[in-house]
């Protein structure tokens, strides 16, 4: 039963990762044995999603918003969590890494990795606009010539139906000067453990 509903959750993954790519450029030919199928539209820079068990399926956007939806067949998304204030989307950066907890939603965890708008240890925003996204860096400093300098926060969100409660930071590091190769992924392995990945 496991190794079944892991091939179902890899389709629905590779389906959906699919639906999420941009579409192919106009005569462009899949290869054989794929097909595009739109499971969910209107999103803004989509960077993650995660399954859960009870068929919900979570989506974080680049500038902070996580939406959830009761199912791939759900068009009505609910606002899970609003970080942008809290999250640097300039350049390359933003909110990156998304995973559910492997007790999820039993365990209602959910584990986000995003660049903070702010030095290590300081107060966002720093750079950015309170509750907005689409951040910019100025001119000096420069998002090309000295940077904005900005950390790297891996946190843990409390799910309460389908909303976030709270935010826990369990690691606010990887000082960061320059729009790419910053924060990345987030994957738990078969026995629990959080892999967070940085830079290259």
């Amino acid at each position: 039963m496991r190794a079944l509903a892991g091939a179902v959750a890899g389709s629905l993954l590779a389906s959906a990762s699919l639906a999420l790519a941009p579409a192919p450029a106009p005569g462009a030919v899949l290869p054989s044995g794929f097909q595009q199928t739109t499971v969910i539209e209107e999103l803004d820079e989509p960077t993650a999603l995660q399954f859960s068990a009870d068929g919900r399926v979570f989506v974080a956007e680049k500038e902070g918003i996580i939406k959830v939806y009761d199912g791939i067949a759900d068009q009505s998304p609910q606002e899970f969590a609003d970080l942008r204030t809290e999250v640097y989307d300039a350049g390359d950066r933003g909110l990156l890494g998304l995973a559910l907890g492997p007790a999820f939603p039993v365990r209602p965890y959910v584990y986000v990795l995003y660049a903070h708008d702010a030095p290590i240890g300081g107060t966002a925003p720093f750079w950015g606009e309170e509750d907005e996204g689409g951040d910019d860096c100025p001119e000096p400093p420069g998002l090309d010539t000295h940077g904005c300098v900005v950390s790297g926060r891996l946190s843990r969100l409390t799910a309460v139906g389908n909303q976030a409660s709270g935010e826990q930071v369990l690691i606010e590091d990887w000082c960061q000067q320059f729009p790419s190769h910053s924060i990345g992924d987030l994957q738990f392995d078969a026995d629990g453990m959080l892999y967070a990945s940085a830079g290259d």
